[in-house]
Order: C-alpha cells, then sequence, then structure tokens
C-alpha cells in the first residue's frame, strides 16, 4: 500500500489511480483551471450537485470549504497520488506554474 493509499484508508476515502480515470470533455468545466491549479484537484464525475474530486490531501479542510463555496455543490473526494494531480492538471487545464498555496 502506498502513501496515498494510506492516506485514503485513513480517512474513509477512496483512492483512484488517475491513470484509469477517463476524463471527458463536460466534466472539466465543473471545476474551473484557476481552482484546480491551486487546490491541486481533479473533477472525476458528477451527477446531479454532486461533484467528485480527487485530490492528495483530504485532511486540508481550507481547500475543501473553498471549493464547495465557488463552486455550490456537495463534494465526494477520492484521493490521488500528488504527482498525478500535478500531471493531469498541466495536460487537461494546460502548463501553468501557478501551483501555489491558496491564499
Amino acid at each position: 500500500m502506498d502513501k496515498y493509499q494510506q492516506i485514503a484508508a485513513q480517512f474513509g476515502a477512496d483512492f483512484v489511480d488517475l491513470r484509469q480515470v477517463r476524463f471527458t470533455p463536460e466534466i472539466l468545466p465543473c471545476l474551473p483551471a484557476d481552482l484546480a491549479r491551486i487546490h491541486r484537484a481533479m473533477p472525476i464525475s458528477f451527477s446531479g450537485n454532486r461533484l467528485v474530486i480527487a485530490m492528495s490531501d483530504p485532511s486540508d479542510l481550507k481547500a475543501l470549504d473553498c471549493l464547495h463555496s465557488a463552486l455550490g455543490k456537495e463534494l465526494e473526494i477520492r484521493v490521488a497520488d500528488q504527482s498525478q494531480l500535478d500531471t493531469f492538471i498541466r495536460q487537461f487545464y494546460g502548463d501553468d506554474n501557478s501551483f501555489s498555496s491558496p491564499p
């Protein structure tokens, strides 16, 4: 079990390997690029008012509160490897070096 699988187990969340996710064009606009980069999150799926997102740190309550407020959706968190998140954010949202901490 790797680090992120352990984090997922610790928080009672599911682990997701982003290489196994089929990202559709409809899902990406659910999470604007700036929020994806700042909070290092990727949308995985949505249904009704529920958005499933991948993050590496499910304990980051500030990020979760910000995403919930900005998106107005119920969030369901999956834990993903941080390096995969960085790679997929660059791939789908463009190469922007704004991987910084939220204000």
